[in-house]
């Protein structure tokens, strides 16, 4: 066994690994979220892509291609606790990991080869400082590995830093999201189809302001995917 090795065995014998969710000891195979808490969020499993609750937060306002997220989000949940370390106590490779998820589920969907590119909702630079990494952008690695869908990190820069909108209602949301969103280069996304992924999708008012933006600047369709989806809003 090389020294690394031997270290990496230390650290998980003084500091065992535990689940984001229950926060009990992952066993061997296990990574940040044990098979007990995974199996235990709720999925969505809407049959329609194209009329369900995810699409409904846009149309007709934005018309989304498909609206798609793997899980059903409710308050004081385990998966809560789980979006909660990813977003906020430095374990966006959570993000990574359920973006794994969602591609072992959606990888034979016809949808998926109609997707030109994967854009992350990009965090203003202050943002980006304090925070340190965006969330988003590892949910997108995920699906994009998953999916071999390129990835682009580029197209899309948010020029607003945006308060907090996590306690606001969907019309401050809207008003507060207005500009927010730019486009350096509109030829790179002419006639594309983009899959355009959040998080956690709560009123859409981020999605939808980023998506308006992509359409007018080009894009010839945008779809919307997330980890999670909060239904009762």
């Amino acid at each position: 066994m090389d020294i690394k090795s031997f270290l990496a065995n230390l650290l998980d014998f003084i500091f065992p690994p535990i689940c984001s969710g229950c926060k009990n000891k992952l066993v061997q195979g296990e990574l940040f979220i044990c098979t007990i808490c995974l199996h235990s969020f709720p999925k969505t499993d809407y049959p329609d892509l194209r009329d369900n609750p995810i699409t409904h937060r846009f149309i007709p306002a934005i018309p989304i291609t498909y609206g798609l997220a793997l899980y059903k989000l409710k308050k004081q949940s385990l998966l809560e606790q789980v979006l909660f370390a990813m977003k906020y106590k430095n374990q966006p490779k959570i993000g990574r990991f359920l973006a794994m998820q969602c591609g072992n589920i959606w990888h034979n969907d016809g949808w998926v080869e109609t997707i030109d590119a994967i854009i992350p909702i990009p965090l203003h630079k202050k943002r980006l400082q304090q925070r340190g990494y965006n969330q988003s952008d590892f949910f997108a690695q995920g699906l994009s590995a998953a999916l071999h869908i390129p990835i682009d990190l580029t197209c899309v820069k948010r020029i607003r830093n945006t308060p907090s909108q996590t306690k606001e209602k969907k019309e401050t949301r809207i008003t507060n999201l207005k500009d927010a969103f730019t486009i350096p280069q509109p030829n790179l996304i002419l006639d594309k189809h983009l899959l355009l992924v959040d998080d956690i999708l709560t009123t859409g008012a981020t999605l939808a302001s980023c998506a308006k933006v992509l359409l007018e600047q080009g894009a010839k369709q945008v779809s919307v995917a997330a980890i999670a989806v909060v239904e009762d809003v």
